[in-house]
């Protein structure tokens, strides 16, 4: 991994992210920032998984879900921003594995996860942000998909 460079990248289905993350990984990729590729994919797969009920994070803080629904506002009109820091080792541990993960168990696994989400669709209630609207929750998956899928590029 080197610098922290980005691509522009905007996804308007998860379709369109299973496809950026074929594409990539059926050529020579980099990433830059602390995560690897399968490492990334893995991730966003456990967020899908999450906002379906298929798995349960751990509880935030207090004080992270007092401020969770501004955030969640704030996301809804801006593009997610790299940087934001887990509050906790559990949730750090929920969402990013301390090993690498193989790059093709977890596209498998996000291919499982849009399946889900497809065939369940989001929870009423975002474990993380509070109550969303289906289209709200669809925009947050989908900036955030984009915001780590910045961080792959073609070599």
């Amino acid at each position: 991994m080197s610098e922290q460079k980005r691509r522009e990248v905007s996804f308007s289905s998860l379709e369109e992210v299973i496809s950026d993350i074929e594409k990539l990984a059926s050529s020579q990729y980099e990433t830059t920032g602390s995560h690897s590729f399968g490492n990334i994919v893995q991730h966003l797969a456990t967020t899908n998984e999450m906002v379906v009920g298929n798995i349960i994070p751990p509880k935030l803080p207090w004080y992270m879900r007092m401020a969770m629904p501004f955030i969640k506002n704030g996301l809804l009109n801006n593009p997610v921003k790299p940087g934001f820091n887990l509050p906790n080792t559990a949730m750090q541990e929920f969402f990013w594995s301390k090993n690498d993960v193989d790059l093709k168990e977890a596209t498998e696994n996000f291919r499982t996860s849009v399946q889900a989400y497809n065939d369940k669709g989001p929870l009423p209630v975002h474990p993380v942000f509070g109550k969303a609207t289906k289209e709200q929750i669809h925009k947050l998956i989908l900036s955030h998909a984009a915001m780590h899928m910045s961080f792959v590029h073609p070599k």
